[in-house]
């Protein structure tokens, strides 16, 4: 015959107020309660012990588990911060702010200079009939614009980006940042002075 005892005597026994065991039984699944009802309408001691046991092995190996997650996910998130600090160090990332005001500054250049193309060349073509002169001077002022465009130095924080580099070969290399329309980094593009000559 199982020895048997109160909820109230179990909890006692446990170290803990019924009220607290109550809630901790509460939440278990219906294999795992605590007070399981013996044959004398009490509940049996054995299986408490048991399931109590085992409760705490889980609890405490719950609890290290999340320790150790804890600690991978916060090693994880320093091993990325110094990755970001790294590549930013090296130029092969750059801010996102500084990127999209780089690109509104060129994006603004070349709408401006596009606005003044059709009054700069319509006094030139006015009283002609030659489509092949007309042409080559709107192609002159075109090439002229995007020549001036390219030429126009970068604000001083886009400096970095651009300016040449030493390769480890000893070749000097230019880095150009290429950006999509978003205004996100897209990514860099190296090449050698022998590369941009052939």
């Amino acid at each position: 015959m199982s020895v048997e005892f109160t909820k109230k005597e179990l909890a006692s026994i446990a170290g803990y107020t019924y009220r607290r065991l109550h809630d901790i039984d509460t939440g278990l699944p219906a294999n795992g309660k605590l007070f399981v009802k013996g044959e004398g309408g009490k509940y049996d001691l054995a299986i408490f012990v048991q399931r109590w046991v085992k409760y705490n092995i889980d609890v405490e190996t719950a609890d290290d588990a999340t320790l150790d997650e804890v600690k991978a996910i916060h090693e994880r998130v320093k091993t990325r911060k110094t990755e970001l600090e790294v590549a930013h160090l090296e130029g092969k990332l750059v801010d996102v702010q500084e990127v999209c005001k780089l690109w509104t500054t060129v994006a603004s250049t070349v709408t401006q200079n596009l606005l003044r193309l059709p009054s700069k060349i319509a006094p030139q073509v006015t009283m002609m009939d030659n489509v092949e002169v007309i042409s080559s001077i709107i192609d002159a002022e075109v090439r002229d614009i995007l020549t001036n465009i390219a030429d126009t130095p970068l604000p001083q924080e886009a400096m970095k980006e651009s300016a040449e580099e030493t390769s480890p070969d000893g070749e000097v290399c230019r880095r150009a940042t290429v950006f999509d329309k978003s205004c996100g980094f897209g990514k860099n593009t190296e090449e050698t002075e022998d590369e941009q000559e052939g």
